[in-house]
């Protein structure tokens, strides 16, 4: 069995039972699958059943024929591929298998070695599919999993707490309220609460001193003069102790360096609560009275909420971190089949984001469009590379698949409400403000500013990028021909606000630039 077909499927659907018998064992020599129909009726039902991968078909049969059940397959998938086979005195068959989209077909009598061609033809082409098929499903994977994360992050934020940052405010609150004494089980409150928290970029456990000074003050503040307390047990690793003033001290070493470094400072605690989880420390130190098991629960029950509240706060950090660490990942896999433009997507996102600033934009919002309008052209995912890097001028065909772009991006992206800016940008940022551009024909203000923002760089972009049917120019010349224009690029292609920005932004834009003038290296 020849290894380049073992997982291809053929359905042979033929009338005359000798042609078919002898047609099978040419097929079965070259395919791991073939089904066999006597006529066009049986191999529409096999072909909704099997899906084979390529279809050879007769043309006049009884029941139904050959162009009506290619015409039935098609209806059904516009991209199946079909041979048509036909006699030398049906060439007007063959004309309406071409005008149908077929085109595959062969005249009887069928010559072996044209047939195995046409037959290997096929197969490539199947299997380029194929390919196309499984780089945008593992795109839209990518996007499902990562709408799946942003999903969760919101789901925590709606049902408990904001952003990272009013997730510390909430912990600090809670742990105020206990040095109120407003625990509402322990009628006192200890003076000072010591504990660790996972702080920060580097993960690494940090001390934290609470105190109220007043009535309605609370500090905080980084210990650091930290007892030499190991943190590096393992979690589930704990202990739990309450200690009054004059009680003999446990045993725990971890404690007892505690307890020795703060005498160390001149303090003298008395009345206190320990509970160690890992690397997980809480003390709540010098009750005004005798303290209990209830207290110890109490203080068990304020780290356990801690640690949860810490650990949040990571999560949501590490869902941000993925998220932007996917949409830079999904828009580099869009440019895999296309020319070297190096960093052409980090380039359009900082250009993007400099004009966003000069119009006024919130920092944040621009960062925002720094990153999502690296999707613009995510959707080339779904083009050959062969009409990506062809340097002659392209068929209507070929042109039709690269505008294509623009919506097959919106559709990876989707409606994700966090993704809504990459979303317009990439339907949209090949419209143009004098109607011109597509896919809509949208001019105006009925383009998105996004997309019209995005337009402009990506454009500059382009002009400063060596392309199979361009050498790159320089930046004096991609400006004049953006602002002046040439045989291609009009200046009514693109917003006169925007245009009168990016040409305030002449020396910035050709400094990002040359300062993201190569490719990144992973």
């Amino acid at each position: 069995m020849n290894a380049l077909t073992q997982d291809i499927s053929l359905l042979y659907v033929e009338d005359d039972d000798c042609i078919r018998t002898n047609m099978l064992g040419f097929l079965h020599r070259r395919f791991d699958t073939v089904w066999l129909a006597e006529n066009g009726e049986d191999g529409l039902s096999i072909y909704r059943d099997k899906l084979p991968d390529i279809v050879m078909t007769d043309i006049k049969m009884p029941v139904m024929d050959g162009l009506k059940m290619a015409r039935a397959i098609l209806d059904l998938n516009d991209s199946a591929t079909i041979i048509v086979t036909s006699a030398h005195n049906e060439t007007n068959y063959i004309l309406a298998a071409i005008e149908m989209g077929i085109s595959h077909y062969l005249l009887k009598p069928l010559e072996r070695d044209k047939l195995d061609a046409m037959l290997r033809h096929c197969i490539k082409t199947v299997r380029k599919a194929r390919s196309l098929s499984y780089q945008e499903h593992s795109i839209v994977e990518a996007y499902r999993t990562i709408n799946s994360l942003i999903d969760y992050g919101e789901n925590s934020v709606n049902t408990s707490l904001g952003l990272c940052t009013e997730v510390e405010r909430q912990l600090d609150r809670m742990i105020e309220g206990y040095l109120r004494g407003a625990s509402g089980i322990s009628s006192h409150g200890p003076t000072s609460v010591i504990m660790t928290l996972t702080h920060g970029l580097s993960g690494q456990p940090v001390w934290f001193w609470y105190e109220m000074k007043t009535d309605t003050w609370l500090q905080k503040a980084c210990y650091l003069d930290h007892p030499p307390v190991d943190l590096s047990v393992p979690a589930g690793s704990h202990s739990l102790y309450y200690l009054n003033e004059g009680y003999p001290q446990p045993g725990d070493p971890h404690l007892r360096h505690f307890l020795e470094h703060y005498e160390r400072r001149g303090e003298h605690p008395h009345n206190l609560v320990w509970y160690r989880n890992g690397s997980r420390i809480i003390c709540a130190l010098n009750y005004p009275s005798t303290v209990t098991e209830c207290d110890a629960a109490v203080v068990k029950s304020l780290a356990v909420q801690a640690r949860y509240l810490d650990n949040l706060s990571g999560q949501l950090q590490q869902t941000e971190d993925a998220f932007l660490y996917t949409i830079t990942s999904l828009a580099r896999a869009a440019e895999v089949n296309d020319e070297d433009t190096g960093n052409h997507i980090l380039r359009v996102g900082e250009y993007s984001a400099a004009i966003c600033r000069c119009i006024g934009y919130p920092d944040e919002l621009a960062q925002t469009m720094a990153l999502q309008s690296q999707l613009h052209d995510v959707g080339k995912i779904h083009i050959p590379p062969e009409i990506l890097k062809k340097p002659g001028k392209l068929t209507a065909t070929e042109m039709k698949a690269v505008r294509d772009h623009t919506i097959f991006g919106a559709k990876i992206i989707g409606n994700h409400p966090r993704l809504e800016m990459a979303h317009m940008i990439a339907l949209y940022h090949h419209e143009r403000w004098d109607g011109s551009g597509y896919p809509y024909g949208l001019s105006k203000t009925q383009i998105p500013l996004e997309a019209r923002i995005v337009s402009v760089a990506d454009t500059y972009d382009a002009l400063r990028s060596a392309r199979s049917y361009k050498p790159p120019f320089d930046h004096e010349t991609a400006y004049r021909i953006i602002l002046e224009g040439d045989d291609r690029t009009r200046p009514e292609h693109f917003d006169p606000d925007v245009l009168n920005v990016f040409r305030a932004l002449s020396n910035a834009i050709e400094k990002i630039f040359q300062r993201v003038d190569r490719p990144s290296r992973h």
